[in-house]
């Protein structure tokens, strides 16, 4: 797929940005209507997180969601969302935001379920290149 091809896909999805920074969740949700994505909305910590999908996740396709966060950080939100046995929302997609590279910090993320991740600062190009992963569920 390329770059404009992931562009087109990228505008059909929902996307929550989950993040505890207002600065990063400004940025990024820039990024996303930049790129045309059409449906996005976003919450502080995976506590939100998880009471916004109860509330709205037929309407989201994927998680942007940080790491390291207060009250609830992205790998208990992962955690949270795989293990929950009937949870309707279980297997959405997640890719982490992270200021870590360390090998090991991301074979845990990995090992969590994570569909993909990219590093802060997050670019367009990367952006686009990690939702292309995603193709948007049927509704």
């Amino acid at each position: 797929m390329n770059a404009d091809e992931g562009t087109r896909a990228a505008r059909d999805l929902g996307v929550l940005v989950v993040d505890d920074d207002t600065f990063t969740r400004a940025t990024v949700l820039k990024l996303l209507a930049g790129i045309g994505t059409r449906r996005m909305w976003d919450v502080p910590d995976g506590a939100a997180a998880l009471d916004f999908l109860r509330r709205r996740g037929d309407q989201v396709d994927v998680l942007l969601c940080d790491l390291e966060m207060p009250r609830m950080s992205g790998l208990d939100l992962l955690h949270a969302l795989r293990t929950a046995s009937g949870y309707a929302h279980a297997n959405i997609p997640v890719i982490m935001l992270t200021v870590h590279r360390e090998a090991d910090m991301v074979k845990r993320a990995i090992s969590y379920g994570i569909t993909g991740y990219l590093v802060k600062p997050v670019t367009r190009t990367d952006l686009v290149k990690r939702l292309a992963l995603v193709t948007p569920r049927a509704r």
